[in-house]
């Protein structure tokens, strides 16, 4: 709804300088440049830390209040003539006449600019590729798993709780006992 009023608001406001009850605030460069700039020679002045963007774009309450008060006060959002400098700088550079920025300055995606892999694997690194892969997917012999100790849940356990006793002999904590409060 405050949308919406925004939006009218704003016509209204254009077709009054205007003079031409049709014209239409445009959100995109091209048409704003070719139907409200050069067309109508007016030119919308905006917030130059918010995206010159359809309003619906803009969201959050907070934002739309924000712009509508903007905009109510006719000090930073508001329409004026465009001055011949400003319509030749335009003709020569478009992106001048841009009422606010058009991205934040962000690439687009994640720009990969590390070593980028090979157009082909050569047969050797594929076998060996291969054979990587199949000596991972055998099971583990009893030779590799003999140096591994079994041990349950229950003795570490209690392991910790010799430990702590001893630790409260000697006048110490080997832990904070508030760590478990947040468990």
């Amino acid at each position: 709804m405050l949308r919406s009023k925004l939006r009218q608001s704003i016509n209204d406001a254009l077709a009054q300088i205007s003079g031409r009850s049709t014209a239409r605030m445009r959100w995109s460069l091209k048409a704003y440049l070719d139907e409200v700039f050069f067309g109508l020679d007016i030119q919308f002045h905006w917030v130059p830390y918010l995206l010159f963007t359809n309003l619906s774009r803009h969201t959050g309450l907070p934002c739309i209040m924000h712009i509508t008060t903007l905009w109510e006060t006719g000090c930073v959002i508001y329409f004026s003539p465009v001055t011949d400098e400003e319509r030749e700088a335009a003709r020569r550079d478009p992106l001048s006449a841009a009422s606010g920025p058009l991205h934040l300055g962000l690439p687009e995606w994640y720009e990969r600019n590390g070593p980028k892999s090979a157009k082909t694997v050569s047969a050797e690194l594929e076998v060996a590729a291969n054979t990587e892969v199949e000596a991972a997917k055998e099971p583990a012999t009893t030779a590799e798993t003999e140096d591994i100790e079994e041990f349950s849940d229950d003795e570490e356990r209690r392991e910790l709780v010799r430990r702590e006793c001893r630790a409260r002999g000697a006048g110490e904590l080997l832990s904070d006992p508030t760590e478990d409060w947040a468990h």
